[in-house]
């Protein structure tokens, strides 16, 4: 029987595979002036992030003796999904308002399916990855008119694997949730900019 793992690794290299086309000109592009990023989620979107489970337990001061209580309290859910539409909305803003300088304005609209961190203890036990699919609209500020749609955009950033896997991920590489929201928004800017 396969890891876990691998089969998510294997089920998102083929959603990987298919891409929407930019039917926007560099010419046009080049124009466009970005004046805001709006992130939400769709009502059946699902989001897990172990991390925010305990930050959101820190920051009311309890134990998180009981993970599930705090992972299904609306509050917990509502701390979870502020910080990650607060992450998604500054990793887009930052990949795009350097390279949108034109005059027209326009706005990135970014709808949340799925993000999934997974845990330290996942990843040791089973293995596990972390991930993010979202809709990107591209509108008119002014009209509100879309310009070009990505729906389905797909990230996947490995995470280390095991006892050993896992050490070394954690001493080197950034936290898990940055490294999702900074490869969704580089995918999207690469795509938009055609680079």
């Amino acid at each position: 029987m396969y890891p876990l793992s691998l089969v998510l690794l294997s089920a998102f290299a083929l959603a990987g595979c298919v891409t929407t086309s930019n039917s926007l000109s560099p010419e046009q592009v080049a124009g466009f002036r970005l004046a805001a990023v709006n992130v939400g989620f769709a009502p059946d979107a699902r989001v897990s992030w172990a991390d925010g489970e305990r930050a959101y337990a820190a920051s009311k001061r309890v134990a998180a003796l009981n993970p599930e209580m705090v992972a299904n309290s609306a509050e917990a859910q509502a701390f979870i999904r502020n910080t990650v539409a607060s992450k998604v909305k500054g990793a887009m803003q930052e990949r795009l308002a350097g390279q949108l300088n034109g005059s027209r304005p326009v706005r990135a609209e970014i709808t949340v399916k799925q993000f999934e961190t997974s845990s330290v203890v996942q990843r040791v036990v089973i293995g596990g990855s972390h991930f993010m699919i979202g809709d990107v609209n591209l509108v008119d500020a002014k009209t509100g008119e879309t310009l070009v749609a990505y729906p389905r955009l797909t990230t996947f950033v490995g995470a280390g694997q095991g006892v050993v896997g896992t050490l070394v991920d954690q001493a080197f590489l950034d936290d898990p949730m940055d490294r999702v929201v900074n490869d969704y928004a580089a995918k999207y800017s690469g795509w938009l900019l055609r680079k």
